[in-house]
């Protein structure tokens, strides 16, 4: 009964917290998914392979960047394809179902999210006492990292994912083994992880569970592992025979085609999502500066020559992180002089830390910590819960203070999360809505769509930059232009000018080049952008003539035809939407200003 009051406690929470989601609406990726479920994307991909943003084969890529969803400074080997056949599949169906209702798509991911609150209850109910148990579910049902798995439909797989190997966990930590149990733990295993990557976190609670049963030899500890390490052997086996993988990305880093990348990856990226875990410190900040970077700036607290010579701020945020994990152990230390039965078990501990390492492998967000969060989160509930009975333990003021130091941090990760989830749900339906409008709102040809090429100089979000065609195509139903190219690699101020009939050259006027095509989605630093570099697209010519810091900074551009030709359709990100710009005449240069990216929906939308 009291499983049952917590659990209903627990999905009330959570879905208050998420239900705003069910108006999101589609975003990023949706739109590019639709297009290739229904033929329209420039590369045949099937219902089962709709996470192939990249195939990797030089006919796919010549596809791609030809059209222009892939830029022209992309690695010519480049592969963006998960192995997430099951995710891929319930997504096809619910575009076969509901095709553009977009609450009745999240809807279905609200249910796979209270399915996984149902598995995460099962599993802390059997590992920890009921009080400890009930408040690490409030905790994980109130967690940020479900912000976008819920309000981001193709990044559904990680619910589905996470769900399946929960209560796959909660079936392995289940005594007594019998042989069925293992026959389904090793198939509901499988299935998991045919969602996706995201599940292998989840799953490594398993091996952790079965490395920390005392009483038995290493022997036979991996072998009662074998019902979570035999379907993760099996998936790493499928997973290369068809040949899905991540290659020469910036972004992201594939430990088996790339280990000394992915342990340099290990060495950051851990730590800073270790920050976001235990202190609640948002991992974004690593690659987007935190918000009051500028404010330390303009207060003049710190002099600007000072300020030069201090790291970077992702040095401090590195730094920031291993301090978490060395707060991390001090806790579980102590935590361990508690009595087995009043704290959470190691092996949550331990689950919690090795499902970090697969996160590795991909740019640090809170999207990533769902698998990670319910053990971190089961001891931080511990410590809330067990610091009365820890403190007669201790031994010297410092000892105490320092007990009472963490209680209140934990205390602060539980509520902060739940402010967090609250605010990000918030705002990722509105950034989804102002990129809807934004992109609706644009300067586009409707008539005589496929014989227009679309250039774009300068894109100031993803979605102008790559989705904008796909959005347009399932939110109004207007054509797929010839090909949609971006001509800048990032929202830079240019100057453009034309230096013939059919020709222009773009000269960036920043010093801050740095991530705009190396590193990026798009191009690994390992391959740096070079002068001289030429790239050779369907009815147009690039020659990179200068660079700064690996990344293009002057560039010359060749046309099939006339810049004066109506279809050629030059655009700008202006204050005023996305805008047609006619070229500039021979000899003449056009100053272009930052891209910018501007609510451009309705006031009463906008109000409400």
């Amino acid at each position: 009964m009291r499983f049952a009051a917590a659990l209903c406690l627990a999905l009330a929470l959570g879905l208050w917290l998420q239900w705003p989601s069910l108006s999101g609406g589609f975003r990023g990726d949706d739109y590019v998914q639709r297009a290739m479920l229904r033929g329209e994307f420039p590369a045949p991909r099937s219902a089962f392979d709709l996470f192939s943003f990249a195939a990797g084969s030089s006919a796919d890529y010549r596809r791609l960047v030809d059209f222009g969803h892939l830029p022209w400074w992309s690695h010519p080997q480049l592969r963006l394809r998960m192995f997430r056949p099951l995710a891929s599949g319930l997504m096809a169906l619910d575009f076969t179902w509901f095709d553009t209702r977009a609450e009745l798509h999240h809807a279905h991911s609200l249910l796979w999210f209270s399915l996984l609150l149902w598995a995460a209850a099962r599993l802390l109910w059997r590992a920890l006492p009921e009080r400890t148990a009930a408040l690490a579910l409030l905790m994980f049902a109130s967690a940020p990292c479900h912000t976008l798995p819920v309000g981001w439909l193709a990044n559904r797989s990680t619910l589905v994912g996470c769900a399946l190997a929960f209560f796959a966990v909660a079936l392995h930590i289940q005594p007594p083994a019998t042989r069925w149990r293992t026959l389904i733990v090793a198939a509901v295993s499988g299935m998991a992880l045919l969602c996706g990557e995201y599940a292998l976190s989840a799953l490594l609670y398993g091996l952790a569970f079965s490395l920390c049963t005392p009483g038995q030899s290493w022997r036979a500890r991996l072998r009662s592992a074998l019902p979570v390490l035999a379907p993760i052997a099996a998936y790493l086996v499928l997973h290369s025979l068809v040949g899905s993988d991540v290659l020469h990305s910036g972004y992201y880093v594939s430990p088996v085609r790339s280990p000394l990348a992915f342990a340099r990856a290990l060495v950051t990226r851990v730590p800073v999502l270790a920050a976001d875990l235990l202190l609640g410190l948002p991992s974004l900040y690593w690659n987007a500066a935190p918000p009051w970077r500028a404010f330390l700036l303009q207060s003049g607290l710190i002099p600007p020559a000072l300020w030069l010579r201090l790291p970077s701020w992702p040095t401090w945020h590195v730094l920031i992180g291993y301090v978490s994990l060395a707060l991390a152990y001090v806790a579980y230390r102590w935590l361990r002089r508690l009595p087995e039965h009043q704290r959470a078990p190691s092996w949550l501990a331990l689950g919690a830390g090795l499902s970090l390492l697969p996160c590795a492998g991909s740019l640090p967000e809170d999207r990533l910590l769902v698998a990670a969060t319910l053990g971190a989160y089961a001891w931080i509930a511990s410590l809330l819960t067990q610091a009365p009975a820890l403190w007669p333990t201790l031994r010297g003021l410092g000892a105490r203070v320092g007990l009472g130091g963490l209680w209140l941090l934990a205390g602060h990760v539980a509520i902060d999360g739940l402010r967090r989830s609250y605010d990000d749900v918030r705002a990722v339906k509105t950034g989804s809505e102002i990129a809807r409008a934004f992109c609706l709102d644009a300067d586009m040809p409707v008539h005589d769509a496929q014989r227009t090429r679309v250039y774009v100089l300068a894109a100031a979000d993803f979605n102008t930059a790559v989705n904008l065609p796909w959005l347009r195509l399932l939110e109004q139903g207007h054509p797929i232009p010839r090909s949609y190219r971006r001509l800048s690699p990032g929202p830079l101020p240019l100057d453009v000018t034309r230096t013939g009939e059919r020709s222009l050259e773009l000269t960036v006027l920043t010093s801050d080049l740095r991530g705009t095509a190396v590193p990026s989605l798009y191009r690994a630093e390992s391959a740096p952008v070079r002068k001289g570099e030429r790239h050779e697209l369907d009815g147009l010519r690039v020659e990179v003539l200068e660079v700064m810091d690996d990344n293009p900074e002057r560039m010359r551009f060749e046309f099939d035809r006339s810049l004066d030709d109506e279809s050629f359709w030059l655009l700008i990100a202006t204050a005023h939407g996305l805008r047609r710009q006619h070229p500039p005449a021979i000899g003449e240069t056009l100053r272009v200003p930052f891209a910018q990216f501007v609510d451009r929906r309705a006031p009463a939308t906008a109000a409400k």
